[in-house]
């Protein structure tokens, strides 16, 4: 029986049934915490020495709270802790598996934030927080794709599962660049997670999935253009964590099945990083140092606002995570199931190209000529 097949299969709670109106206002209780604790943040930033001054670096002008990522942890914590309980037998894997590790790697991000650490020891607890992700939920073994024989990861699994996490953690922390980036493309990939979640039927993962958009949808009342905080490495890095994890919690053939319907729905995070990585190794830049030459870093500097380029980069997510969800729909022709990551291949494109053909007619610098820039 196929995913979708399962879904319908099942029965929801009845309106009846307590558990029908406890989650929904508990997801809604953290949407409204998570703002409320931000809103105190932004009035206390001054006092606790949490002001992010612009520099030529910067897409800001003003100076601005940072650390509003605390928020979305203590709201996690809170909120992931009700879900182990309620599910008990996967307490040991959410607990350990993915929200101390996430949380481990968010301290760090804090103490980032307050006096930054040397990019090299950085990396090194990154893939320590890697492998630890990997030691206690175990890494992908394989790859499911419509029509495709499974792609058996063998020796490669660990490593590539440790990649992954390392990979996450820091795509978040470089996407964070902009007013509302982040926060939009954390609450898609919740939201995404939760509806995948919903259609192999993992009440679990439907939660968490869930207590990751209502957290970053409370974050961003106040990150949206114009920004009065920020997310900072305490929130990027446990978001990239935390998000790393989840797939990792689906079992068995689940696992192998949702993994590419879950990063099509969380690509745009993955590939504006990447693509900078690559440059600036070309190019002989390190590509840990921070920088003004992503995609979405060249948009606003072409003339597009943070708003509308947070926008874009949700709608490209939400895209991608309707590709994902058709892919394990079994009522469409395999041929088309099977092409649907070529469309999230050819959305990267686009964005790649037209980001570069909207710079060219503004004569905006090429990537790499920018790196001193003064801020604009």
């Amino acid at each position: 029986m196929t995913l979708l097949a399962v879904t319908v299969s099942r029965r929801f709670p009845p309106l009846t049934d307590l558990e029908s109106v406890i989650w929904p206002g508990i997801l809604l209780a953290a949407f409204v915490v998570t703002a409320a604790v931000v809103d105190l943040m932004v009035l206390f930033a001054a006092r606790w020495k949490m002001i992010d001054l612009p520099n030529r670096r910067s897409a800001h002008a003003l100076p601005t709270a940072r650390g509003g990522g605390a928020a979305i942890i203590l709201v996690m914590i809170a909120g992931t802790m009700l879900a182990a309980i309620k599910w008990e037998e996967r307490a040991a894997a959410i607990l350990l598996g993915a929200l101390l590790p996430s949380a481990v790697v968010g301290a760090v991000g804090l103490w980032d934030d307050i006096r930054p650490l040397n990019a090299k020891l950085r990396l090194l607890i990154q893939i320590g927080i890697g492998l630890w992700i990997t030691a206690v939920l175990q890494p992908f073994e394989a790859i499911h794709l419509p029509g495709m024989p499974a792609v058996e990861l063998g020796a490669l699994a660990w490593p590539l599962t440790v990649l992954w996490v390392v990979g996450m953690i820091n795509a978040f922390n470089f996407i964070d660049g902009v007013d509302g980036m982040a926060g939009t493309c954390g609450l898609v990939a919740g939201l995404t997670i939760a509806g995948f979640g919903l259609v192999a039927w993992v009440p679990p993962l439907m939660v968490l999935g869930g207590l990751v958009a209502a957290a970053t949808g409370g974050f961003l009342v106040f990150n949206w253009q114009p920004a009065r905080i920020f997310m900072g490495d305490i929130g990027s890095a446990f978001l990239g964590a935390f998000l790393a994890a989840i797939p990792l919690l689906f079992e068995g053939e689940l696992r192998a099945t949702l993994l590419v319907p879950i990063v099509m729905g969380m690509w745009p995070v993955i590939f504006d990083p990447l693509v900078s990585v690559i440059r600036r190794l070309a190019s002989g830049h390190n590509p840990l140092e921070p920088h003004r030459e992503f995609f979405f870093h060249r948009l606003v500097r072409g003339g597009l606002s943070h708003a509308r380029v947070s926008l874009l980069y949700g709608a490209l997510a939400g895209a991608g995570a309707v590709a994902g969800g058709l892919m394990l729909d079994d009522t469409l022709p395999e041929a088309v199931r099977a092409a649907m990551p070529l469309v999230v291949v050819g959305m990267a494109a686009g964005l790649g190209v037209g980001t570069e053909a909207w710079c060219s007619r503004r004569e905006l610098a090429p990537p790499g000529a920018v790196e001193h820039s003064p801020s604009e």
